[in-house]
């Protein structure tokens, strides 16, 4: 019950743990073309819904998405909104964004080439790879590993602790506080998302190359290899035209800062082509270098159980199911930007949504890559009176009740003790909001009896009750 309501309560927050599933890539020959109906969703289809999100809801911008399948041609980007309240460029594939927290994928990489380089082990301790004078905490004599640190499960904080201004963010300060920690449990022995170690993690491993900084190493094994010309930690005088400002609400617009400390978990600006240039490599579809570095990022090696977290595992960044086969994707969130890169490995298509608010809006993502998504032409308007049968209270398996209250064409959904959120109609019967997509059921009666809800970790169903 406490990871349900969790689940529900995060409606109210904008946290960006967009953990779903993976599996691991396997190299694919060159896609040839076919004549089998598009895996992916009518690319007009997307813009109206984009629309709905920019124009009639407001509630972000500007939003970017591409989508990419086996067959070289199905790929597509669309854009919709502006790049600032000063700026009414519509945003598109060549936009550049802050990525957030996808960044880590890259530092999961990063580690997994340095592992087959022979550079280093993934049960290092970080000890071998410090600055000389700086102590790594320990919790009776285990120390944290390199894995650790790539799998959420070092110990460490989520966030850089002593600081009071983004001027503290610098790599000076992440080594004295490392030495300043008191572990409270053995590394390795839980999950706890840490940006903290993750930020430590990019910036060993750019000492252990031998590079001046974790975008260097970066730009030398990854983007470049890649082609990935628009994809750095620091903004080119190119890539700073084409910024899209960010916002921390639909028209509240929010400065960027650099935090060096933070460089390797999120930090990285990039574009939705590059983005699709990344998940091709990471999906087997184009031949590179780094498909071994790829596929071992992208393998389970630990559990994310934990309070607050939803069953699954974590590869060296990307987040995976214990099945290893479907979703696998990572999001980030920042001051002004939200963003989500995943692809599925059974349906074996990709996504990437890139937008300029803070306001979550994963919702988007498992919405467009369903398979009714693909069926659709068009984006619905709500029908009141089919609106008002949804109306009603929904419990669910834990005993955990929400209320659905309807208002005309619109459609809000009550958790007890928090204000209301209003969800947004994607069909006759799905609805989104933030991360969380919610589709109503009927019985043989033609009744609605029940309430699915679909979130980063899988689904849950709520039957309704008087």
């Amino acid at each position: 019950m406490k990871r349900l309501i969790s689940i529900l309560l995060h409606l109210f927050v904008l946290l960006a743990l967009c953990a779903c599933g993976i599996a691991i890539p396997s190299p694919m020959p060159s896609p040839t073309a076919t004549t089998q109906p598009s895996r992916l969703p009518d690319p007009e289809m997307v813009k109206s819904l984009l629309v709905r999100v920019v124009d009639e809801e407001r509630l972000v911008p500007g939003i970017v998405v591409g989508m990419i399948a086996e067959n070289p041609q199905e790929r597509w980007v669309v854009g919709y909104g502006r790049l600032s309240a000063s700026d009414e460029r519509v945003p598109n594939g060549d936009t550049v964004f802050e990525i957030g927290s996808i960044t880590k994928v890259f530092t999961g990489t990063l580690l997994a080439q340095a592992v087959l380089n022979g550079e280093v082990k993934l049960d290092d301790p970080i000890s071998m790879y410090l600055p000389e004078g700086v102590t790594p905490p320990e919790y009776e004599g285990k120390p944290i590993t390199l894995l650790d640190l790539a799998t959420h499960t070092s110990g460490l904080p989520r966030e850089l602790g002593e600081v009071t201004s983004y001027k503290d963010y610098t790599i000076d300060h992440m080594y004295a506080f490392l030495s300043r920690i008191r572990l409270t449990r053995a590394p390795g022995s839980a999950y706890e998302y840490s940006n903290y170690g993750f930020g430590l993690l990019g910036d060993l491993l750019a000492r252990r190359a031998g590079q001046a900084d974790y975008e260097t190493l970066l730009v030398e094994r990854i983007t470049r290899p890649l082609g990935m010309d628009s994809t750095r930690v620091v903004l080119t005088p190119d890539m700073e035209s084409r910024l899209a400002t960010g916002h921390s609400t639909y028209s509240v617009r929010t400065l960027s800062y650099d935090l060096p400390a933070y460089a390797g978990a999120g930090m990285i600006r990039s574009t939705a082509n590059d983005m699709l240039t990344f998940l091709a490599a990471n999906m087997g579809l184009t031949e590179t270098e780094l498909q071994p570095a790829l596929q071992m990022a992208n393998t389970p090696q630990r559990p994310t159980v934990g309070p607050g977290y939803g069953p699954g595992s974590i590869g060296l960044g990307w987040f995976v199911p214990e099945s290893g086969q479907g979703m696998h994707t990572h999001g980030g969130l920042t001051a002004g930007y939200n963003s989500l890169l995943g692809w599925d490995s059974e349906r074996r298509i990709g996504i990437v949504m890139l937008v300029n608010s803070a306001i979550n809006t994963v919702g988007i993502d498992l919405f467009l890559m369903s398979e009714s998504a693909r069926l659709m032409d068009t984006i619905p308007q709500a029908d009141p009176q089919v609106l008002a049968t949804y109306a009603g209270r929904y419990q669910f398996p834990d005993g955990f009740v929400v209320t659905i209250r309807v208002d005309g064409a619109s459609i809000f959904l009550q958790v007890p003790d928090k204000p209301e959120i209003k969800l947004i109609a994607i069909s006759e019967n799905q609805f989104f909001v933030f991360d969380n997509k919610f589709t109503f059921y009927t019985n043989d009666r033609g009744e609605v009896d029940r309430m699915e809800m679909m979130y980063i970790w899988g689904t849950s169903e709520a039957k309704k009750i008087p």
